[in-house]
């Protein structure tokens, strides 16, 4: 159906709407070098997102010649498209000037931490481990931990790769940043290690994790170092000497439940009480009962304008199927949490998603709560928590842009867009957010 489908999705990529243009531009890019022209003029488009969309296929239609790629480069001067772009040359073996390290105008030279993570990422595209370390190790150095993150983020994957044994380096690498003093680096370092998890590294996991218990806010660090040492007893139980039980055996009962989970169903931690969620007193809901169902019965529900840099985006939050879900979003929207932050993760047709002050994507309020999950449907502007896992909510939600049935049931809807949707259709990663008001 090829001579039937190019032309016709060449149209479609001309569509007055821009998600069927968006749409049609990733469909194209599985139609490789044929599909060239429509990709390419695309990046021309007066749509932001159709234009970071196309930059983002150019891998599938470009070859390896520099000067297509500089066209491309310079067709937009957005951060996201440029980013894309970035990406996408890369799995071509092209470095343009923004990703080199001897350019003094490069990305990883700016002052903007996202400039410099941006490269980091970018090699994750590259085509050799070679040209990932070139490009990503020197950025674990950075003193921003964001960039750190995102630097290690690039190796993680080929820590336990098959070729491990030649390049102990990699895992090497990883033990060194158990010692970080961001929990993300941490987390992401004990992640990657689990996969080959063995008594030998116990003590370097265990080191890692009292800095957490001394240093972190969150649990993410403290999880992965548990279920690392979890299953290290279980693959290496006989390496574990009589001091290493010992010095397990001393650690303190977690408060959090979500550490002592990560050590269930292991004879180390058998000591340890189930993991169950906190209870609040009966005053605590009774309130919101008071203030969130009783008014939603009665037809009254909560209605915020999250004010954003495109527009005003307007939503009505469903109290009666997840009113405490409802209550943190509105707690932290009325105590300014969502003041300035950044939507860190824009998918065109897909979804926004922002709520991590920290603007990685990894940040949250140093809390979790309970999912809501609810029959109501993802279809478009319906209003998400995104998650890590089960009742890992906090701060971080999304609004589809386009309906995501296969989201339903995974992930409490608490809200639906009412209006300002065309500011919600061009918002771009890395816009702002001024404020969330509360009516």
């Amino acid at each position: 159906l090829r001579a039937l489908a190019l032309p016709a999705l060449d149209t479609l990529a001309r569509d007055v709407d821009a998600h069927v243009r968006i749409e049609a531009v990733r469909s194209l890019g599985s139609y490789g070098p044929d599909a060239r022209a429509a990709v390419v003029a695309a990046t021309h488009d007066s749509d932001a997102n159709v234009r970071v969309t196309a930059a983002q296929t150019l891998g599938r239609v470009l070859d390896a010649t520099r000067r297509a790629w500089m066209d491309a480069w310079n067709a937009d001067t957005g951060f996201m498209y440029r980013k894309s772009v970035l990406e996408s040359a890369l799995s071509h073996d092209v470095v343009l000037p923004a990703a080199d390290e001897d350019n003094p105008d490069g990305w990883r030279h700016l002052g903007d931490w996202r400039y410099r993570a941006a490269v980091a990422e970018a090699a994750t595209h590259a085509t050799s481990v070679d040209r990932i370390r070139e490009i990503a190790l020197p950025l674990a150095r950075d003193p921003d931990p964001r960039v750190r993150v995102a630097a290690y983020s690039v190796f993680a994957p080929h820590v336990d790769s098959a070729a491990m044994l030649r390049h102990q380096w990699r895992r090497d690498l990883m033990i060194w940043a158990l010692g970080d003093w961001d929990y993300e680096v941490r987390a992401i370092a004990v992640g990657s290690l689990d996969g080959h998890a063995s008594a030998s590294e116990v003590p370097a996991v265990l080191r890692s994790y009292r800095l957490a218990l001394q240093h972190d806010t969150v649990n993410d660090a403290e999880v992965a170092a548990i279920r690392y040492i979890a299953d290290a007893w279980r693959r290496d139980s006989l390496s574990f000497g009589d001091s290493l039980r010992r010095a397990i055996a001393a650690l303190p009962v977690p408060a959090d439940p979500m550490v002592r989970a990560a050590g269930r169903h292991t004879s180390l931690f058998s000591g340890w009480p189930a993991a169950t969620t906190p209870e609040r007193p009966l005053d605590w809901y009774e309130q919101r009962v008071r203030s969130l169902i009783v008014p939603a019965l009665a037809g009254h529900l909560p209605h915020v304008d999250i004010v954003t840099e495109r527009g005003i985006i307007a939503l009505e939050l469903d109290a009666l199927d997840a009113p405490l879900t409802v209550d943190n979003f509105l707690s932290l929207a009325r105590s300014g949490y969502y003041q300035n932050v950044r939507f860190h993760r824009v998918v065109p047709d897909f979804v926004v998603q922002d709520g991590d002050r920290r603007g990685d994507g990894s940040g949250g309020p140093a809390y979790t709560i309970r999912d809501e999950l609810n029959r109501r449907r993802y279809d478009r502007g319906a209003v998400g928590m995104a998650l890590a896992g089960p009742d890992t909510g906090g701060s971080q939600y999304f609004i589809t842009l386009s309906p995501q049935p296969h989201l339903d049931g995974g992930y409490t809807v608490f809200g639906h867009v009412t209006s300002g949707y065309d500011a919600l259709d061009a918002i771009v990663q890395g816009d702002r957010i001024a404020a969330i008001r509360v009516q």
